[in-house]
């Protein structure tokens, strides 16, 4: 189950669980949905790469991790 404030991974915790593979994040501008891959994890971060282009997305309140490139911003939605 995947839920806005928590992101998981058939129901494990990517950030507690050995969690390696792809993620969806979404553009928060155009709201459009993409696959990423989990590259590294830390308690308040997550990197992906997002064809080619790396980001970090840092943990804000509520479990929410974000991220932002060239002025864009990115959402991680799922795992």
């Amino acid at each position: 189950m995947v839920t806005r404030d928590l992101v998981t991974c058939q129901g494990e915790n990517m950030l507690t669980q050995n969690f390696n593979g792809t993620v969806v994040v979404k553009n928060s501008e155009s709201g459009a949905l993409a696959q990423a891959i989990l590259t590294a994890k830390t308690e308040e971060e997550l990197k992906v790469n997002l064809n080619g282009v790396p980001l970090t997305f840092e943990r804000l309140k509520k479990n929410r991790y974000i991220a932002t490139c060239s002025n864009l911003s990115f959402e991680l939605v799922s795992g």
